[in-house]
């Protein structure tokens, strides 16, 4: 898979987003994190792309997501990231879909 994530898959992430942070809810600026980093095996895609506010990797939940990502911000290489719920700073649980919206859940599903 290329190095660009395509515009409609893009499109979709920062649209479930509503312009803001998918953990913390500021409002932008935005960038897209690979829960399933790319190093590990991620692809572009809605189930495994959010919308974090930060830059590069180093500040904001996006920084927060690479150098900690508890919560379902990060997951292994091992894991199927289709099934790893992630939870937000309100501490609601949620799934990613392929249907790139998020499905709140009230406990995880394993």
């Amino acid at each position: 898979m290329g190095t660009v994530i395509p515009k409609r898959v893009r499109a979709i992430v920062l649209e479930r987003s509503e312009g803001q942070c998918e953990r913390c809810f500021s409002a932008g600026p935005l960038e897209l994190h690979h829960r399933k980093f790319r190093s590990r095996g991620g692809k572009h895609t809605v189930e495994n792309l959010v919308a974090l506010c930060g830059w590069g990797n180093h500040t904001g939940c996006h920084g927060k997501a690479h150098a900690n990502g508890d919560g379902g911000w990060s997951v292994h290489s091992w894991d199927n990231e289709l099934y790893i719920p992630v939870r937000d700073d309100r501490g609601v649980l949620w799934m990613l879909g392929k249907d790139g919206r998020k499905h709140e859940i009230t406990e995880p599903p394993f």
